[in-house]
């Protein structure tokens, strides 16, 4: 498994040796299951890009609850995996919602950017 920690991913470390796709904002491609380009490896987070076709109210923002949500189904993904079993897409990548800003309750469901 691959993980980071920043809003700009840092993938050069990954890249020497390996053949990774790389998404055009610089993180690596993974699909529904969170596989990279390269056989057995994972990524999940800030470093990798979300390559499938996402919920019409769900966008990738590198904030820490996608992260955290990113590495939670990654890991459900390769338990599956080495049970020899399938696992559906996680709803976290249904709607998108982040609900801290300065110690206030604020909730932001959707593609709150496009409403009006």
């Amino acid at each position: 498994m691959v993980g980071a920690t920043e809003v700009t991913p840092n993938i050069e470390p990954f890249l020497c040796g390996n053949n990774f796709d790389v998404g055009e904002d610089g993180g690596l491609k993974v699909d529904d299951h969170m596989h990279t380009s390269v056989s057995d490896i994972y990524a999940a987070g800030d470093i990798c890009t979300a390559s499938w076709q996402p919920s019409p109210v769900w966008q990738q923002m590198r904030l820490w609850t996608q992260a955290r949500q990113m590495g939670w189904y990654a890991a459900k993904c390769m338990a599956a995996a080495t049970l020899g079993q399938s696992t559906d897409m996680d709803f976290s990548f249904e709607l998108f919602a982040h609900v801290t800003f300065f110690n206030y309750k604020v909730v932001l469901p959707g593609k709150y950017h496009t409403w009006g």
